[in-house]
């Protein structure tokens, strides 16, 4: 579970609804048996508020969860991958959330930023040292990039990898990515298998509002909600199984904000779905038109 927790619609909630709602949120969720939560200092609030949340845990709860967060893009230190930046967004974090289990180095954007993140005096190191202390479990690389994701995975020092948007039913462009990490034993934690909400059932016409003219995420994605519909079966589920159900996937991370969303997120995990409904999806899919928009494959 991750995302902008507490990022409540409600443009009149003060700072404390927001901050109860991620707090009964990740109660809920741990209610529900979820036991991993990722944040970022790049979500605005989510950080500070899982940090809330995670104060008022018993100790022998708090130590059945894994935490993780992320370095480079605090925004008071954007796109900073020196070790000194890198120990100073850890400790920034830490101070908000306590014991942090896995850092993902976040979002570079350019091969000067993979070149310092991997040289020495770079992220890495500093997180190496950090793991190597016993303050951290894993360090990994949180990226769209699949060519940064190689890098990361080619150089033998990342324990996990975090994608988005590019493994779900309208786009499939991280299957080299993955494949390469179960090669390696690298960990990958999928993010994003709703397609920013084109599968957890939003309503499509209202999204054809603020996406671009021919946008072709979009008509696959009416194509899957419409195939999906015909077939009796809730689309969010069948995204978030999708992901849920390749073994070389280990985690999959969706964004509730909210108690409700929790519930949501946690049905669509676990519903049944009709077996055969994925060699009929495999036979949608090799069929369906527009292509698929370029990914990280392509940046």
């Amino acid at each position: 579970m991750g995302g902008y927790i507490g990022a409540l619609t409600d443009d009149t909630a003060s700072d404390t609804q927001r901050q109860d709602a991620a707090i009964a949120a990740v109660n809920r969720a741990i209610d529900l048996g979820i036991r991993y939560f990722d944040t970022s200092p790049a979500y605005g609030t989510a950080e500070r508020y899982l940090g809330a949340a995670l104060s008022t845990l018993a100790t022998d709860v708090r130590d059945q969860l894994t935490v993780s967060t992320k370095v480079g893009t605090h925004p008071d230190r954007r796109n900073a991958y020196g070790a000194d930046d890198v120990r100073w967004c850890y400790e920034t974090s830490h101070g908000l959330l306590g014991s942090i289990d896995i850092v993902f180095v976040h979002d570079p954007v350019n091969d000067g930023h993979m070149d310092q993140i991997l040289a020495a005096g770079g992220a890495f190191e500093a997180l190496e040292e950090l793991q190597a202390a016993g303050q951290i479990r894993g360090i990994g690389l949180g990226v769209r990039n699949h060519r940064f994701l190689r890098r990361a995975i080619d150089s033998g020092r990342a324990d996990v990898i975090l994608p988005s948007y590019d493994y779900h039913p309208i786009r499939r462009s991280l299957a080299p990515v993955l494949d390469a990490a179960a090669t390696t034993g690298v960990a990958v934690v999928n993010g994003s298998p709703y397609q920013a909400g084109l599968l957890a059932g939003i309503d499509l016409d209202e999204a054809a509002q603020r996406r671009p003219p021919n946008d072709s995420d979009l008509a696959r994605a009416t194509a899957v909600v419409d195939w999906c519909r015909g077939r009796g079966v809730d689309v969010g589920a069948l995204a978030v199984q999708f992901s849920l159900r390749d073994p070389r996937i280990t985690a999959t991370l969706v964004g509730p904000r909210t108690v409700d969303e929790v519930e949501s997120g946690l049905r669509h995990a676990t519903e049944a779905l009709p077996e055969d409904v994925w060699a009929d999806l495999e036979a949608l899919l090799a069929n369906l038109q527009p292509p698929p928009a370029a990914g990280g494959e392509a940046q």
